[in-house]
């Protein structure tokens, strides 16, 4: 006789809000995306709605649908906004972004693995995304971006002042069929007297390439716009071969040994519509 297993009901995400100045950030953290629908009436679950948004043929294995990030300037209204979804949007649906860039290395990486070689079609399966946020404007006010050389303040960042909220969590990670390792995390923190937030994509092919894209946003309580630094590294495995493997497998580590490509520093400004 078959057994049915009772599925557990959908816990509500847990949330924390901290509002400091001119700023409220607000956080949500959950499980793991479901992976069959549970539609109610009219409602669109999020299996369905990632489903029927997304190009790409396939998810990564840990896809958290609801762990988000919002930073909001109280006043306006306007915000940025962290998700997942967002995120996954920008994966390229057409090419295989690695075959492009790598292409001796790939091909032997590609006979070395049945996951590469039986993907249905060309598609980034190393889930690469150039994901800073989403940026929200208000009904009465909008949102300008314009490069600046206005760094964040590096005495109050080295400053031990008390940390009035600090969280972690990962917005979504795959291990490339043990190929590597793909993975979007968040981090902040907030202080006294500023908001520091770090999104982080990593990303390791295995003898082929590692490269991590960094989005810092820093804003400081009585401001009313932020600071957004994106910088992208990257090295192949051969531009690495020099380091031991305990260096080469530090996810954190291997920043200061990869080649900053690019660098967009902003200062993203709120202004009345």
């Amino acid at each position: 006789m078959a057994v049915r297993v009772k599925e557990l009901p959908i816990r509500p995400a847990v949330e924390n809000q901290t509002n400091l100045g001119n700023w409220a950030l607000l956080t949500t953290q959950s499980h793991i995306l479901r992976s069959q629908c549970k539609c109610n009436g009219n409602v669109q679950c999020n299996h369905c709605l990632y489903s029927h948004t997304l190009k790409i043929p396939d998810l990564p294995e840990m896809t958290f649908d609801r762990n988000t990030l919002t930073l909001t300037h109280t006043k306006s209204g306007c915000k940025i906004y962290l998700n997942t979804l967002d995120a996954l949007k920008l994966v390229d649906d057409k090419q295989d972004l690695i075959k492009v860039s790598y292409s001796e290395e790939w091909l032997a990486k590609r006979q070395d693995s049945s996951h590469i070689k039986n993907t249905p079609k060309p598609f980034d399966w190393t889930f690469s995304t150039a994901y800073s946020g989403t940026l929200v404007d208000s009904s009465s006010h909008k949102i300008s971006v314009n490069a600046t050389t206005e760094e964040p303040d590096r005495e109050k960042l080295m400053r031990r002042d008390k940390i009035l909220y600090h969280t972690e969590f990962v917005m979504f990670e795959d291990e490339l069929a043990d190929n590597g390792s793909s993975k979007l995390i968040v981090k902040c923190r907030v202080m006294p007297t500023f908001v520091l937030i770090l999104m982080r994509h990593y990303l390791r092919v295995d003898k082929v390439m590692i490269r991590v894209q960094e989005t810092r946003i820093y804003c400081e309580d009585n401001w009313d716009y932020f600071l957004r630094d994106v910088t992208l590294r990257e090295a192949s495995f051969n531009e690495l071969k020099h380091l031991q493997t305990s260096v080469l497998y530090d996810e954190w580590g291997i920043n200061e040994h990869l080649r900053v490509l690019k660098r967009d520093l902003d200062k993203v400004c709120i202004e009345n519509c």
